[in-house]
C-alpha cells in the first residue's frame, strides 16, 4: 500500500511538474511589436500583428501582406533601439536597463541603479522587454 501512494505521489508531481512551466510559458511576442524574422539567411525588420502561444503573425515592414506569416521563435528576435528600457539576464537574473547603443546585432546596455563600470555589450539573448 505504501508503495501505490508513493508512486502516485511522485507520477503527480512528475506530471503536474510538466504541466505548471508550459502553461505559464510567456509567448514571445505581442501585438504590435517591432522585432526582425529571419527569411533566407537574412533578418527583416517586422511587425507582429497576432500571436499564439508558441508563434507571431508577422507583417514585414514595406512588403506587401502577401508576406505576411505565422514565424517560431527561431525566426523571431526582438529589436531595440537607443533610449528602449529593457530587462538583462546577468548571472540568471534579470535586472532592469536601458539600451545606450545597438551596432553589429548587438546592445551596449547599462544597469538601472549601476554606475557605468556596469555597462557592457549583450547578444540580443540576454535581452528583453
Amino acid at each position: 500500500m505504501k508503495n501505490k501512494v508513493l508512486f502516485g505521489a511522485i507520477f503527480m508531481a512528475t506530471w503536474v511538474g510538466t504541466l505548471i512551466p508550459s502553461a505559464f510559458a510567456a509567448s514571445p511576442c505581442s501585438v504590435g511589436q517591432k522585432a526582425e524574422v529571419l527569411w533566407k539567411e537574412a533578418w527583416y525588420p517586422a511587425t507582429v500583428l497576432k500571436v499564439n502561444d508558441e508563434k507571431c503573425y508577422i507583417t514585414y515592414d514595406g512588403y506587401d501582406s502577401s508576406w505576411n506569416e505565422w514565424v517560431g521563435t527561431a525566426r523571431f528576435r526582438v529589436s531595440f533601439q537607443a533610449g528602449d528600457a529593457v530587462r538583462i539576464l546577468w548571472k540568471r537574473k534579470w535586472y532592469k536597463g536601458k539600451v545606450l547603443e545597438v551596432s553589429n546585432n548587438r546592445y551596449k546596455i547599462t544597469y538601472d541603479g549601476y554606475n557605468s563600470s556596469w555597462d557592457e555589450w549583450v547578444e540580443p539573448a540576454r535581452v528583453s522587454r
